[in-house]
């Protein structure tokens, strides 16, 4: 399972680095619930309209994947998160300690819930 979730982590990633808003909407579910490292928290639809009128453009995503944790309806990722982005044309570095949630429908996984925590070392 571990394989899977990073492969669709990565897949993820891709979708956002090359714009492919679409692509990514469908491989989440349709109650999304996530929260940025500054606290905003978006749903589905405000984190697309946000994506593709550019207020967030990724140039670099990293997740250092600590723990797959199998929670049975539901899949739990835990690990670094790192990210170059522009904000509203702004240039930030992101180092969260992150946790993504992947929900479990038939044999797909639907990306849930994404919450990054600012850290340092």
């Amino acid at each position: 399972m571990k394989q899977k979730i990073s492969e669709l982590e990565q897949l993820r990633f891709s979708y956002l680095l090359n714009k492919q808003y679409d692509e990514f909407a469908a491989m989440c579910d349709a109650d999304l619930h996530y929260v940025h490292s500054s606290g905003v928290t978006d749903d589905l639809f405000s984190y697309l309209q946000k994506l593709k009128s550019g207020l967030y453009g990724y140039q670099q995503l990293d997740y250092e994947i600590g723990k797959v944790i199998d929670m049975q309806d539901y899949v739990m990722v835990t690990g670094d998160f790192y990210a170059k982005v522009l904000v509203d044309g702004q240039p930030v570095s992101l180092k969260n300690r992150a946790i993504s949630i992947w929900e479990k429908q038939g044999d797909e996984y639907k990306f849930f819930v994404y919450q990054g925590t600012p850290f340092s070392e």
